[in-house]
C-alpha cells in the first residue's frame, strides 16, 4: 500500500520533504502544542501549523538539566529536541497552559534563549462557561495581533473563513475514516490511524486533504482484522508511538476507537462557518471533546466513552498515562470506577514516552486479552 508507506515515513520523522520544499519557497512554519490552539489562525497568516512532537528523540539528557525527573517524558523529550536544535526549522512556537509541565516548557525555552524567536503562551480557560468562551476569544485576538506584529502580516476575516472551511474539510474526512472503523470488517487499524494523524499535523492543509481522500479510496473493501480480534477503545493523553499501538494490536486486537490527544479531539467537532470566525473558533476549540485539563466536563467525557463503546462494539477499554501525569491519573480513576459499574473489562497502564518496557507490557496485554476472551466465552458473545 504505497499511500500507507508514504504516511509512515512522514509520521516517523520530525521533518519531511514537503516542509523542506515549503521552507525553500519562503513559507513559515509555526509549532503548536495542543488541540486547544486553532490551526486556522496560523494558516490564515499564510503559515503552516505544525503539531509539536518528540519523534526520533533519543533521550532527555539536555532537558534533565532544566526539569526534574518527575516531569512527564513528553515535556522532557520535546524540550530536549529543542535544545538539540531539532526544531530550528520552526519560525515560532505557540504554547498553552495545558498542564503545569508543558507550561514550564515555555519558561525554560525562553530562559535557554534557543530558536525560534517567536514564543507565545496562549491562556486557555479550564471551564466551558460562556464567560470562559469570551475570555478565550479575547486571548485568541491577542494571539492574532502578536503574529501580525511579529511577522508583518494581516490576518483578515476572509482568510480566516477560508481557513475554517479547509480545516473543517479535514475534520470531515477524518470523521469518515473514524466511522469506517465501526464496521465488523475493520478497514484501518488504530496504529495506522495514529500514523495518519502524525503525518497530517506536519503537512500543509492542501496536501492533507489530498492525502486523506487517497486513504479513503485506498481502504474501500480493505480488511485488517480477523473475527477473533478484540475491539479496543484506547484512552490516553500524549501518545505518538505508533509501535506502541501495534504492540497492543499484535496481541490479538484492533484499536477501533480512541480518545487520545492525536485522535478524536482533533476532529470530532466542526467550526461554525456561519458566524464570525473568532466567535466560532473560541466556541469550537474550548467546547470540543475535552481533555482532563477541563474541570467541568468529566461527565461529558465519560458519556463519550460509553457512546463509543456502544457504537464501535467495544470488547474492552485500555487507559494509559505517562508517568507523573496527574491529570490522566484522575481520569483513569474515573474510568475504572465507571467501567466497574458496567462490568466492561478495563486495563490501566503507566509508561514513559519512548521508554521501552515492551516485554512487561506484552505480558500484561496477553493476560488481559485472555481474561477478556474468557468473559466473552462465558457470556456467549
Amino acid at each position: 500500500m504505497k499511500i500507507f508507506e508514504e504516511i509512515d515515513q512522514i509520521a516517523s520523522t520530525p521533518f519531511n520533504a514537503t516542509l523542506d520544499a515549503a521552507k525553500q519557497d519562503g513559507k513559515k512554519i509555526i509549532g503548536y502544542f495542543c488541540s486547544y490552539i486553532p490551526e486556522e489562525i496560523i494558516h490564515a497568516a499564510g503559515f503552516i501549523p505544525y503539531r509539536m512532537r518528540a519523534v526520533e528523540n533519543k533521550g532527555t539528557t539536555l532537558a534533565d538539566a532544566y526539569f526534574a525527573p518527575t516531569v512527564c517524558s513528553f515535556t522532557r523529550q520535546c524540550f530536549d529536541k529543542a535544545l538539540n536544535g531539532d526544531f530550528d526549522f520552526l519560525d515560532g512556537v505557540i504554547f498553552m497552559n495545558g498542564c503545569d509541565h508543558n507550561r514550564r516548557m515555555y519558561d525554560n525555552w525562553r530562559y535557554a534563549g534557543i530558536k525560534p524567536d517567536f514564543l507565545f503562551m496562549l491562556s486557555v480557560p479550564h471551564t466551558m462557561a460562556d464567560t470562559s468562551i469570551q475570555a478565550y476569544k479575547e486571548d485568541l485576538l491577542v494571539l492574532k495581533a502578536a503574529i501580525e506584529s511579529q511577522f508583518g502580516v494581516t490576518i483578515t476575516e476572509d482568510k480566516l473563513k477560508d481557513a475554517i472551511r479547509l480545516y473543517n474539510r479535514k475534520r470531515q474526512l477524518l470523521s469518515q475514516l473514524s466511522e469506517a472503523r465501526k464496521k465488523k470488517n475493520v478497514p484501518i487499524k488504530g496504529s495506522e490511524f495514529l500514523s495518519i494523524m502524525l503525518a497530517i499535523t506536519a503537512l500543509p492543509i492542501d496536501t492533507v486533504i489530498k492525502m486523506l481522500e487517497a486513504v479513503l479510496a485506498e481502504i474501500d473493501g480493505r480488511v485488517v482484522n480477523s473475527d477473533s480480534d478484540l475491539r479496543i477503545f484506547l484512552s490516553a493523553a500524549c501518545m505518538e508511538e505508533v509501535d506502541h499501538i501495534r504492540l497492543i494490536e499484535d496481541g490479538g486486537s484492533v484499536v477501533v476507537a480512541d480518545k487520545i490527544c492525536l485522535g478524536a479531539p482533533h476532529f470530532n467537532t466542526l467550526v461554525d462557518e456561519t458566524t464570525s470566525p473568532f466567535d466560532a473558533m473560541a466556541k469550537r476549540y474550548l467546547t470540543h471533546l475535552s481533555c482532563p485539563r477541563m474541570m467541568d466536563d468529566i461527565h461529558g467525557r465519560l458519556q463519550y466513552m460509553h457512546d463509543q463503546i456502544e457504537a464501535y462494539d467495544i470488547d474492552a477499554v485500555i487507559s494509559e498515562k505517562l508517568e507523573f501525569c496527574t491529570l490522566m491519573a484522575g481520569e483513569i480513576f474515573m474510568h475504572k470506577k465507571e467501567l466497574a459499574r458496567t462490568n466492561l473489562p478495563f486495563l490501566a497502564t503507566d509508561r514513559e514516552l519512548y521508554g521501552g518496557g515492551t516485554g512487561q507490557l506484552k505480558t500484561r496485554l496477553q493476560a488481559f486479552f485472555e481474561q477478556v476472551r474468557n468473559i466473552k466465552t462465558k457470556s456467549g458473545t
